[in-house]
């Protein structure tokens, strides 16, 4: 692990000896992790992986993903240059990263959203069906890391065979406890993305990657360099996000049965229970770095400083959410972060809420009463996204 001498610019008072990918108390509940960082200051820094920056407070979370010409989304992981290649849209910023951005864009609309949620409930119901006699599962290989990983591989025709050890090597890259680990992750990705660009090259399809090999910018065709970062930018969002929040609301609903009773008792507010489920169990935990030297909660920032801002404490803000470790779904999170704010807001955001709806609507209707299997503790994860590593559930069959 890379360690980093305190810079002078960081007063004392805000040094923190903590590393983002092993919190303490993060396998038992990787949320109340994250909280415990809170204190009387809003910004912490780290010298853990080179050394950074920590937001603890939603407001300053919010401000920092709103003001991209004062934070850069040039860096996306810890430590720099964690990534082999740049990651896009994400690692551009004003005109470049819209002209990427409208590459995937029209994919992920609505009414294409709503052609994938058909596939996606056949798909859920047939999972959900078989598991139901059982009496039991491990919810994480059995359905969070089948469902919406399948339909994103069918969106950019990849097979679906290969789903497991995809999400393995994703997850490798975003919560390794060490750097070696996670670039050794992702060079396997690269590898693997290689060989499914040459072969579109030579072969398209009407899939998302064929369309991003053939597509220009700019009147341009993008270079090999810029396929390959659209294209394990896309993996990276399709393969783990939409799978861990999945696993944090079934943990949380095996917990709380009023909560899923509420559910089934009010589907046409379903969405509803989808948005304040999700506020309260955020994934993200994105990166910025600081364009030129500004002063913020008092200290100073240097041009070049990284910023770790965790969207899941925007969500369990106090200032922002009333009892915000409750979940209520009389709340109408309209503001909530999780999936971003500004240009680099979540492009999967449409595809994410219509499959955590549809895990809802088709479980509960099939499996209204379980719980975490207490033989077999759950395991969560932080880092540059949470994750559940394994969720035990049973039910009486």
């Amino acid at each position: 692990m890379t360690m980093s001498q305190k810079p002078a610019h960081v007063p004392h008072d805000r040094l923190i000896d903590v590393n983002i990918f092993d919190l303490p108390g993060a396998e038992e509940n990787a949320h109340l992790a994250w909280m415990a960082l809170r204190g009387p200051h809003k910004l912490l820094w780290t010298p853990h992986h080179g050394g950074h920056w920590i937001a603890t407070s939603g407001d300053l979370i919010e401000m920092i993903y709103r003001t991209s010409e004062m934070f850069s989304n040039r860096e996306v992981g810890i430590p720099p240059k964690k990534y082999l290649i740049d990651m896009l849209p994400i690692q551009r910023d004003g005109a470049e990263h819209n002209a990427f951005r409208a590459l995937i864009d029209p994919a992920l609309r609505p009414a294409a959203v709503q052609r994938y949620g058909v596939q996606a409930r056949e798909l859920a119901i047939r999972i959900i069906e078989d598991l139901l006699p059982r009496g039991r599962c491990e919810f994480v290989a059995d359905f969070s890391l089948v469902m919406p990983l399948s339909i994103f591989l069918s969106i950019v025709d990849l097979p679906v065979d290969d789903r497991e050890e995809l999400h393995a090597l994703t997850r490798a890259s975003s919560r390794s406890p060490t750097a070696e680990q996670r670039q050794a992750a992702f060079r396997q990705i690269i590898d693997y993305l290689e060989r499914w660009i040459a072969k579109r090259r030579a072969e398209p399809g009407d899939d998302l990657l064929s369309t991003i090999i053939h597509s220009q910018i700019d009147g341009r065709p993008l270079t090999h360099a810029e396929v390959l970062g659209v294209s394990v930018m896309l993996l990276f969002a399709g393969l783990d996000t939409v799978a861990s929040m999945m696993a944090f609301v079934m943990h949380y609903l095996a917990d709380h049965p009023e909560h899923r009773r509420w559910i089934i008792d009010n589907p046409r507010q379903i969405s509803f229970a989808v948005e304040e489920l999700m506020r309260r169990h955020g994934v993200a935990n994105n990166v910025r770095t600081v364009v030129r030297d500004v002063e913020l909660d008092g200290v100073l920032l240097r041009a070049g400083d990284l910023i770790v801002a965790p969207n899941c404490l925007h969500g369990l803000d106090e200032q922002q959410f009333p009892h915000a470790e409750e979940v209520d779904f009389s709340r109408r999170p309209a503001a909530n972060g999780i999936f971003g704010w500004g240009p680099h807001r979540c492009a999967g955001a449409n595809l994410a809420r219509m499959e955590m709806r549809i895990l809802l609507e088709e479980w509960l209707k099939r499996i209204p009463d379980f719980e975490v299997d207490p033989a077999k503790p759950a395991v969560q994860q932080t880092g540059t996204v949470n994750g559940v590593l394994q969720l035990p559930l049973r039910w009486a069959a």
